[in-house]
């Protein structure tokens, strides 16, 4: 085998270095062949050309000489010297493209005789024609030399070698095109024949070496498949041996070894049921364990004498019995989705030492392969071993518990003895001093009755001042029931009361500030909007203490819905933007992406304390930028930051800012107004939301207030102050009125 690998190696790498190298060769031959016919082409246009430029100098030379004789016969009819101008101009250009033409065709010596003989006959008919214009001139016998016909035999004589020569040329143009296209068609067609007979003579041999190397390599491939097949298999085989050798470890008792052996078999070989019967004393089989058994079924069977049924008769036999085919009313299967019958069955008996002292009979789903029969005869003498092995430490228990026992019952008997002798003279020694117990006994009963007589005396009188206390207390709530009653009585009737004529006032006060009838001066204007502004701080002052009344005594209503992210927002953007560039400040929204597009809470208190940190931002900030930051939180929360560069706050009171009537200065008048009650019920609105809002802040850099709010709020567990929020609430009064 490695000499016939080695051998299969190298014919591989032949077919893939001849794979490789022929087309490398073929495309060099085949370059070269075609430069080759290209360049045999190029030479062959350029001796057509050559012939096409000799043969239109040789047709320019005899239009020439035609001219000359047409010139030359009109001058001698007429007389006229104006047609002897083309006979005179022709003439020297007849010398020069006969050099030239002589040039052309100096590789061609039968051209060049031919081109010699026109040359001669040219210049015989120039003296015969000169002859006879001269004649003509001087009034000479120029007729009869017309009528002696020379001239004009030998000008046809010239005209017929003129033919010759472009015959010639012509037949030798003709020539050379054809042998370049015979050359070309038998050059290509002969590659391409010797081509596809050699592509088909190498595809002939590599397909056949590569359908030989394929089967050797595919016959080595089925070897180690199936050698690794064997492997695996053996592997699978010992592995299960294996776990099942460790399922038997630490049993103490014959039911419990059966369960796990048959919990192990059932997961290992994919068994749908199973029984594992051990042969007693007496020979009979007795099932210790099952697996998969319906309900009912499990009585059916559990003794099995020997040679009884397939059980009985493998254990007779002490052979496996494999089972196929089995009826739908063998036995039946249910699981939660259905129920079904197996279609095989294999019974195995279980030795040791030689000798069967168990069977083991497994149902299956599926149909069973030598694998599985295999495995089976594989562990029965383990199954067998540690079932011996478990019957051994068992009867081997029960020997040491009967002698323990026997041993406690002498230690009993010992310790019953000398209990008695003891009691004996125990009960002499109690007689005795029973006699001084009950004396004392009796004294100390008497003393006991005195001391519960003043305990219960004790006992009264505290009863009476913890009902008196009790009494106080609960006077004491109604007090502050009605207290708290009666100032949120208050505060609603003073709110009405308040607002109404306060709404009137800035009503009025807008009206007058916007002096729409023009009837008033500049000073009486800023009076109306001093009165409308102060109106409006006092509205917005009730508005926060009714709030926060309503905080305290916990009847705050929230109304939770779902609100666009987005509007809210924008909302915000709307109103605070020309406030920030009032005092030329810049406004930043930013939304960090993964935000939702709705949440669901009180979209009014939601406004309302994202309003009143704007609204600080930028009344604290005198430069620099405010910046409202929308992001995603952890655990389904959303955060809100409000994110100024203004004064800052000390790090000692980032908690007294949020106190009522405060703020960062501690005192109630400061230098930039407000009631200091904006954070506070911030923050309270906050916590009824299920939020927080955090402070980080630098003074002198500004600071930092986030809202951290659930994205989806939900009404807190109903205690005795706990809030729970009404539903559906009347809408709120307005917290500033428009005129």
């Amino acid at each position: 085998m490695p000499g016939q690998s080695r051998h299969d190696e190298q014919s591989f790498r032949s077919i893939m270095y001849r794979n490789i190298t022929l087309p490398l060769v073929a495309g060099v031959v085949s370059a070269a062949v075609f430069v080759a016919v290209f360049a045999y082409l190029l030479n062959a246009l350029t001796w057509v050309e050559h012939s096409e430029r000799v043969i239109g100098n040789a047709q320019e030379l005899r239009k020439l000489a035609v001219d000359m004789e047409t010139g030359m016969r009109g001058y001698l009819l007429t007389g006229e010297e104006s047609f002897l101008a083309p006979y005179r101009l022709a003439k020297p250009k007849i010398a020069t493209n006969l050099n030239i033409l002589g040039e052309l065709v100096v590789d061609n010596p039968e051209q060049i005789d031919r081109l010699r003989n026109i040359r001669a006959q040219q210049l015989q008919w120039d003296k015969v024609a000169q002859d006879m214009v001269n004649a003509r001139t001087t009034g000479g016998d120029y007729l009869g030399m017309i009528k002696s016909q020379r001239a004009k035999l030998e000008f046809d004589e010239l005209r017929n070698q003129f033919q010759a020569f472009i015959a010639y040329e012509t037949r030798l143009r003709s020539e050379r095109s054809d042998t370049a296209r015979t050359v070309t068609y038998v050059t290509v067609t002969g590659y391409l024949t010797l081509s596809l007979i050699i592509s088909g003579f190498l595809a002939y041999w590599g397909r056949r070496e590569l359908m030989r190397l394929s089967t050797v390599y595919r016959t080595a491939l089925d070897e180690q498949r199936i050698q690794s097949d064997r492997v695996e298999r053996q592997a699978w085989l010992r592995s299960g041996q294996s776990k099942l050798a460790e399922q038997g470890i630490g049993q103490r008792s014959l039911p419990a070894l059966s369960s796990a052996l048959l919990t192990f078999l059932a997961r290992y070989l994919n068994v749908a049921v199973a029984a594992l019967y051990v042969r007693g004393p007496d020979g009979v089989l007795h099932r210790t364990a099952g697996y998969g058994f319906v309900v009912g079924d499990e009585e059916f069977g559990k003794d099995i004498q020997p040679g009884e049924g397939i059980v009985g008769q493998a254990a007779a036999e002490r052979r496996i019995v494999h089972l196929e085919n089995l009826p739908n009313y063998y036995l039946k299967l249910t699981s939660a989705l259905g129920n079904g019958s197996p279609s095989q069955i294999i019974v195995a008996p279980l030795e040791s030492d030689g000798e069967v002292n168990g069977v083991i009979e497994l149902g299956f789903l599926h149909p069973v392969g030598e694998q599985e029969l295999d495995f089976l005869k594989l562990v029965s003498g383990n199954i067998g071993t540690a079932i011996e092995s478990t019957l051994s430490r068992q009867r081997l228990h029960e020997v040491l518990q009967e002698t323990q026992q026997l041993n406690e019952e002498l230690q009993v008997q010992q310790e019953e003895l000398r209990t008695a002798n003891e009691e004996l003279e125990e009960q002499s020694r109690v007689l005795e001093e029973s006699q001084a117990t009950l004396e004392n006994q009796k004294a100390e009963l008497e003393q006991t009755n005195e001391q519960l007589a003043e305990q219960a005396v004790a006992l009264d009188q505290k009863n009476t001042a913890l009902n008196e206390v009790q009494l106080q207390l609960e006077e004491r709530a109604h007090d502050l029931e009605r207290a708290s009653q009666y100032k949120s009585q208050f505060l609603a009737n003073m709110s009405h009361e308040l607002r109404t004529p306060l709404n009137s006032s800035l009503i009025l006060a807008k009206l007058l500030s916007d002096n729409p009838q023009g009837n008033l001066n500049d000073e009486q204007v800023r009076f109306a909007q001093t009165i409308y502004s102060a109106g409006n701080d006092l509205l917005n002052l009730i508005n926060d203490i009714l709030d926060i009344s309503k905080v305290e005594a916990g009847k705050l209503e929230l109304n939770p819905e779902e609100l666009r992210l987005q509007q809210v927002v924008q909302g915000l953007q709307r109103t605070f933007e020309p406030l920030a560039q009032q005092k030329n400040l810049a406004f930043v929204v930013e939304m960090a992406p993964g935000l939702p597009d709705t949440v669901y809470t009180d979209c009014q208190r939601l406004e309302q304390i994202l309003k009143n940190l704007l609204s600080n931002a930028v009344k604290f900030t005198d430069e620099g930028r405010i910046v409202l930051r929308v992001a995603p939180g952890a655990n389904g929360q959303l955060s809100f930051a409000v994110e100024d560069s203004g004064i800052g706050i000390r790090a000692d009171q980032h908690e007294t800012v949020f106190g009522a009537f405060q703020q960062a200065d501690g005192t109630t008048s400061r230098k930039y107004g407000g009631t200091g009650l904006g954070l506070s019920i911030s923050r309270d609105l906050a916590t009824l939301l299920g939020g927080t809002i955090t402070l980080a802040s630098t003074e002198g850099q500004g600071s930092t207030f986030t809202l951290t709010l659930p994205m989806q709020w939900s009404a807190p567990a109903r205690t005795a102050d706990a809030y729970v929020p009404a539903a559906p609430a009347q809408p709120q009064p307005a917290r500033t009125p428009q005129p």
